[in-house]
C-alpha cells in the first residue's frame, strides 16, 4: 500500500510544483539605465529624463525616489502608473564642482523590497573652458 501511495504522491507534488507563483511580480522597465550629460558648465544645473513602462497586469506606485547626494535631484510624475502606462521621472544635476561624475538615482516601489538605480554622468567644465570647447554657447 505505501508504494502506491508514494507512487501518486510524487505526480502531484512535481505538478504543483511546476505551478507559477500565485502572487504577481512586478514589471517595470526603464528607456535607458544612464543619461549622459555629456560636458556640463560649472553652475548651470541640467536636466534629464527617464521613461518608465509598467509592463505588468497591476497597477503599481512608485513610494519613494532619492539621489545618492545632495546635488542631484529626482522627481516622478505620476507615482501612480497603471498597467501598459508611463511615468516621466525627471533628473536636475546641480553642476556645482569641477568634475568628472556618475551619480545614482534610486526608485523603490510600494510593496515591492526592489530597489532600481538609475545613473547620470558627465564632465563640468569651469566657464573658460566650457567656453573654449563651444563657442557657439558663450
Amino acid at each position: 500500500m505505501k508504494p502506491l501511495v508514494a507512487s501518486l504522491l510524487i505526480p502531484i507534488s512535481i505538478a504543483a510544483w511546476m505551478q507559477p507563483p500565485t502572487a504577481e511580480t512586478t514589471f517595470i522597465r526603464f528607456n535607458k539605465g544612464v543619461h549622459d550629460f555629456g560636458y556640463l558648465q560649472l553652475g548651470v544645473p541640467a536636466s534629464c529624463s527617464f521613461t518608465i513602462t509598467n509592463t505588468g497586469k497591476k497597477s503599481v506606485q512608485v513610494e519613494k525616489t532619492w539621489a545618492g547626494c545632495g546635488c542631484t535631484t529626482p522627481k516622478i510624475s505620476p507615482i501612480h502608473i497603471g498597467p501598459g502606462k508611463q511615468a516621466k521621472l525627471s533628473v536636475t544635476f546641480n553642476a556645482g564642482a569641477e568634475e568628472v561624475f556618475l551619480k545614482e538615482v534610486y526608485i523603490k516601489l510600494k510593496g515591492n523590497d526592489n530597489i532600481y538605480v538609475l545613473r547620470v554622468k558627465g564632465q563640468v567644465l569651469n566657464k573658460k573652458e566650457f567656453l573654449q570647447k563651444f563657442p557657439s554657447k558663450g
